[in-house]
């Protein structure tokens, strides 16, 4: 393998820019923690170790494959724990699981930019742009959130799953059924 040239190197970081920011523009747009910057660097740096990895095998050329494939397994496991940081959970429910899976694919799209798989990185940002924007109305129209602050639509969403509907709790009290 011939070791990658300025003009490659910078056409991979470029579309890794761009990648990371078609999905940090969706996350910023809905105000998300983890918004437009955050996923551009995460797809950088994901693309940074792929061209690394690439330029020490072609440095390198009896360390052989296994070091591109090290690299992109460290890449998804150390991701994981940064999707992670994105996740909160409280009493009423679990949130930022679409921001970790967010992260995750960014990541992603970064490795693809890096080792050159610009068709697969670009169907990849399409699916993801498709499942953030456009299975976002889906989901809103046919699997609305409950309101817990409006008890009208917390006891209809409890009906729903077969629950009782509870009150939230007044004081330091039990929760009132």
């Amino acid at each position: 393998m011939a070791p990658l040239t300025a003009t490659e190197i910078t056409t991979r970081l470029a579309a890794a820019l761009v990648a990371g920011a078609l999905v940090g523009l969706e996350r910023e747009r809905k105000r998300r923690p983890a918004g437009f910057r955050t996923m551009i660097l995460i797809s950088l740096g994901s693309c940074g170790f792929v061209v690394a990895g690439l330029s020490t095998l072609a440095s390198f050329p009896d360390s052989g494959q296994a070091e591109v494939s090290r690299i992109l397994q460290g890449l998804m496991s150390g991701i994981g724990f940064l999707g992670a940081g994105a996740v909160i959970q409280n009493k009423k429910a679990v949130r930022g699981l679409t921001t970790a899976a967010a992260v995750w694919v960014t990541a992603a799209l970064g490795a693809m930019c890096g080792i050159g798989q610009f068709v697969l990185a670009g169907i990849l940002a399409a699916f993801t742009l498709f499942t953030l924007i456009v299975l976002e109305r889906v989901e809103e129209r046919y699997f609305p959130e409950p309101d817990f602050d409006n008890p009208d639509q917390s006891a209809a969403a409890a009906a729903l799953k077969g629950e009782s509907p509870r009150q939230p709790p007044r004081g330091n009290g039990p929760p009132r059924t």
